[in-house]
């Protein structure tokens, strides 16, 4: 069994979180993902339920449109930025694939540029600068095969309600 093979993750039901009221295509609202355990869970606010920032406890938030039947949205670059970085130093593998993933995004919208691999504790780690900071971050190469590579893309992309 494989890391991707254990991922358990909450999607958008396309109901407030707090109200359960239905959101209707293209309405406007608030996602926030809150950790639980190993995990990641999708919650979703509709205008008058978000209480202005960040609740406490969760892990990102963005302001998205619930989008047309079968529509994925485009991701927000600064969203993935932001969730790359709260990735670091994580030790759960399935977010050590999720870092990995987001970094292939990144790196395909230009944000990162991949300097190249170097061994460290005996993992391999790609080596990444950053286009606005010229900052170089390590990720750890989890070494997933191109379908498994797909696999975590098509559940990281459903989670945020997009396609990477």
């Amino acid at each position: 069994m494989s890391t991707l093979d254990t991922w358990r993750i909450s999607r958008s039901k396309g109901l407030c979180s707090a109200c359960g009221r239905e959101f209707a295509p293209t309405q406007g609202l608030f996602s926030a993902l809150r950790e639980e355990g190993e995990e990641f869970a999708r919650l979703d606010f509709c205008h008058s339920c978000w209480p202005g920032q960040r609740p406490e406890g969760f892990f990102c938030h963005w302001r998205t449109r619930r989008p047309e039947p079968q529509q994925k949205q485009v991701l927000d670059t600064a969203l993935m930025l932001e969730f790359f970085g709260r990735l670091e130093g994580a030790q759960a593998e399935n977010k050590k694939v999720f870092r990995f993933v987001i970094a292939l995004y990144l790196m395909r919208r230009k944000e990162l540029k991949l300097i190249g691999p170097e061994r460290a504790d005996g993992r391999e780690m790609l080596v990444f600068e950053r286009r606005s900071s010229s900052d170089r971050v390590r990720v750890e190469n989890p070494n997933l095969g191109e379908e498994q590579l797909q696999e975590a893309a098509a559940q990281l992309g459903g989670l945020l309600n997009a396609d990477l």
